[in-house]
């Protein structure tokens, strides 16, 4: 991206237990012809390596940026329903995908239930 406005990266999981980065990059703000009297405010979205690079627009800057937030958490939303984990950098703390600023969730549990990779698909019997 040439001109972000918003970028920030996350240590993950796959579903299969593959470690990689991922990195959210929200800008190369340009301007949408609505009509004859108007024009959008848009933004391009990159969510690597996860998601195509895709265009979000609103009818002024701050509308669009909301709209490129909300993308970009649906994104990371299908992303765990699937099976992956995000971390906050350099911590084995997940991310709260309903925090406005996708905050680390610590302190609640015991650390027995948090040490460790998590694997998806392992399930302990009895």
């Amino acid at each position: 991206m040439d001109n972000p406005v918003a970028e920030a990266s996350f240590d993950c999981l796959d579903r299969d237990g593959r470690q990689f980065v991922m990195t959210i990059a929200i800008g190369d703000r340009h301007m949408i012809s609505t009509d004859a009297d108007s024009s959008d405010v848009g933004f391009y979205i990159e969510v690597e390596p996860i998601m195509e690079r895709r265009r979000q627009a609103g009818t002024d800057s701050l509308s669009a940026l909301c709209c490129c937030i909300e993308l970009v958490r649906k994104a990371l939303k299908i992303f765990v329903a699937h099976g992956g984990v995000i971390y906050s950098p350099g911590s084995k703390l997940p991310i709260d995908l309903d925090d406005f600023a996708f905050q680390p969730l610590f302190g609640l549990l015991r650390p027995q239930y948090t040490d460790g990779n998590p694997n998806p698909y392992r399930r302990k019997d009895g």
